[in-house]
């Protein structure tokens, strides 16, 4: 007769049934490498996030397009890998890669990035309802003042650039 195989799932549930679910779970040599793996990745997040803000205080906007599938594919793998190191978060193995710390350096490379991010999407908006107020005072063929009239008829003055903006 075929010997049925067991899987790690299996025998952690029989763990937690027959008694031995009060003591945490030992995790298992791929567990290890999962954790190893997960600890490896947020360093390489936090290392783009990092890049990133630099890129930005130096006024390379690019950056935030270039670095975009890079980050949103390293955001993909820690969700999809998340809950297979959930178990041993209190466990020695996850303390000895100093994974809660570099969790706190993400987090705070994230607050970070975000706060730069909100701050230009403001000054983007900003600039946006700028223009469209420029749009509009120009938008009766001619520049009218606060009074209403008309100021000038020659072209040349029609075109030219708004200071205030």
């Amino acid at each position: 007769m075929i010997s049925q195989r067991q899987f790690r799932v299996a025998g952690r549930k029989q763990n937690r049934t027959s008694g031995q679910g009060t003591m945490a779970i030992a995790p298992t040599e791929l567990d290890l490498q999962n954790i190893d793996a997960f600890a490896s990745k947020i360093s390489e997040a936090v290392s783009v996030l990092k890049q990133e803000i630099a890129g930005i205080n130096d006024g390379q906007l690019n950056i935030v397009s270039e670095l975009y599938n890079q980050k949103a594919g390293i955001l993909k793998w820690l969700e999809l890998k998340m809950p297979l190191i959930e178990p041993f978060m209190n466990d020695d193995a996850v303390k000895v890669r100093r994974l809660p710390d570099r969790l706190a350096e993400l987090k705070e490379a994230v607050s970070e990035n975000n706060a730069l991010l909100s701050r230009m999407s403001v000054a983007a908006g900003t600039i946006v309802r700028e223009i469209e107020k420029a749009q509009n005072r120009h938008s009766l063929n001619g520049l009218y003042g606060k009074s209403g009239r008309r100021i000038g008829a020659d072209s040349s003055r029609s075109r030219a650039l708004d200071k205030e903006l």
